[in-house]
């Protein structure tokens, strides 16, 4: 996909976004008790393979973002018209990130995978030993079936494909909000800076196995996996290409509280129309990934181009706003309001600072293998 040297608009967005997310179906096969699925009122469906087509020409004709990534809500590998529409892509020239929980991957569906070399692979492997995996409520799969088909596809594909990027997710819950104490209870998932350089040593071996490492650059990547700390966004490179990323615990913008006792932000800072936005599998366009139930819907895409929904005045008002600190959907002030008054007064201040200014320091993207051998530049 070719870019522009310099940022252009596409309707009232500024282009090109990092990536586009298209949600290819909400079904999935695991019921996570981290995840807003059972409280999601969308039907479930799938994206009609026409227009998910359709979708990946105009971002790669208008050069609208790096990259598509098949994410939001669901199981892409589920969506039975999944390689056609790779293979659609593939024709295109637009990249393609696939985010997925793994399950499918010691299967058919990891099998004919093998024939893509897509640009990026992200495995939301989340729970990463046999305990924490019964957050998932899998069923019909064991936690060792699940982790050797993962491995195994990996190793596959590793080979097959060594310049596409590999990311496996992990998730954190060091930092529990009250609306989830109910569901993840007292188990905990890389509690800890300890149980994180824990875990990231165990699966870096498991890696190195898999691809022969050298033995000179496993005590020297271990070493660095022994300073991480639990308290940074993490995204690690293990490997050339291969990254380890921790992921925070969240309610999904309050998703698991009951909106009576959240009082709207007055202000905030957010990502949404400004590196990425999402379609759902209906054709809705959202303004970012984490509204998992389609509230911010703009406009569709059925009867429209990306562009006459992005073009609408409804949106325009939104993203000025988000250039200014200010939030104009509902949606997006329940997203970043809060509970408490202090929490409500300080919160937007936090994440405006936090997410401009602090985030070098609170971001750790960085590489444990040795320098020479990393794509981290």
């Amino acid at each position: 996909m070719k870019h522009p040297a310099a940022k252009r608009n596409f309707g009232h967005i500024d282009i090109p976004l990092q990536r586009v997310h298209i949600e290819l179906t909400n079904i999935c096969e695991f019921d996570c008790v981290f995840c807003p699925k059972e409280r999601m009122k969308r039907k479930p469906g799938r994206m009609d393979a026409a227009l998910a087509k359709r979708l990946i020409s105009e971002v790669g004709a208008e050069s609208i973002a790096d990259k598509v990534t098949f994410h939001v809500m669901g199981e892409p590998t589920l969506h039975p018209d999944l390689f056609e529409i790779l293979a659609h892509a593939e024709n295109e020239g637009v990249q393609v990130g696939l985010t997925t929980n793994g399950r499918s991957l010691g299967g058919e569906a990891g099998r004919k995978l093998l024939e893509f070399g897509l640009h990026q692979i992200d495995v939301s492997l989340q729970t990463p030993d046999e305990k924490s995996f019964a957050l998932r409520k899998a069923k019909g799969i064991t936690f060792e079936e699940y982790m050797g088909g993962i491995l195994d596809f990996f190793t596959a594909y590793r080979k097959r494909w060594p310049l596409s990027r590999f990311k496996f997710r992990f998730l954190n819950t060091t930092r529990k909000p009250s609306s989830l104490k109910d569901s993840i209870g007292d188990l905990q998932v890389m509690a800890s800076s300890d149980e994180l350089r824990s875990t990231f040593g165990k699966w870096a071996a498991i890696i190195y196995d898999r691809l022969g490492a050298d033995e000179n650059s496993r005590t020297e990547a271990m070493k660095g996996i022994s300073r991480l700390v639990w308290w940074k966004w993490n995204v690690i490179e293990v490997y050339p290409g291969v990254f380890f990323e921790t992921y925070i615990l969240s309610d999904w913008g309050h998703a698991f509280e009951g909106g009576g006792d959240i009082k709207p932000a007055w202000a905030g800072h957010c990502f949404g129309m400004r590196d990425h936005f999402a379609v759902l599998y209906n054709g809705d366009v959202t303004l970012c990934c984490i509204d998992f139930d389609g509230a911010t819907a703009a406009g569709n895409v059925k009867d429209k181009t990306l562009k006459g929904v992005l073009s609408s005045p409804e949106v325009g008002k939104i993203v000025d706003g988000f250039k200014r600190m200010k939030l104009v959907h509902p949606y997006c002030k329940h997203c970043l309001g809060s509970s408490s008054l202090v929490s409500w007064a300080l919160k937007p201040v936090i994440t405006v600072i936090g997410l401009k200014a602090l985030k070098p320091f609170f971001y750790n993207q960085s590489s444990v293998y040795p320098p020479e051998k990393t794509s981290i530049k």
